[in-house]
């Protein structure tokens, strides 16, 4: 049979690969929330690739978020963007890796270079 559906356009975008050796790294699932995210220009709340997330890893059910407590030191970073406006979505926090620095936002390594967590190591 032929398709009698019709033709559909779907539009998608490639996610940003911040991470050297991505083979390398260490990464679970988790939550995050919005709490303390900023709408943009067009009203949506990104939580950015790279930002630090603070959290507990024996606690996954508790959504992370992007600060800490006066002090803490974040658990890891978020792997991907993840579009919070609508709530806490789920994510990737990487615990453990190389990050290229030269892939994130100005205001992302500006955050994580303030915030490094043990696990991720900054290449420029």
């Amino acid at each position: 049979m032929l398709n009698q559906g019709g033709i559909t356009r779907e539009s998608g975008t490639t996610r940003n690969l911040i991470l050297m050796a991505p083979e390398l790294a260490f990464t679970v699932s988790c939550m995050v929330a919005n709490t303390g995210v900023t709408a943009g220009a067009d009203g949506k709340k990104i939580v950015k690739a790279g930002t630090p997330l603070y959290g507990s890893l024996t606690a996954r059910e508790t959504a992370f978020t992007i600060s800490g407590s006066e002090g803490a030191t974040p658990v890891g970073i978020c792997l991907h963007d993840v579009d919070v406006t609508s709530g806490t979505k789920n994510s990737q926090v990487t615990t453990f890796g190389f990050v290229d620095v030269s892939k994130l936002e100005t205001a992302v390594a500006t955050a994580l270079a303030a915030a490094t967590p043990a696990g991720i190591t900054l290449v420029k």
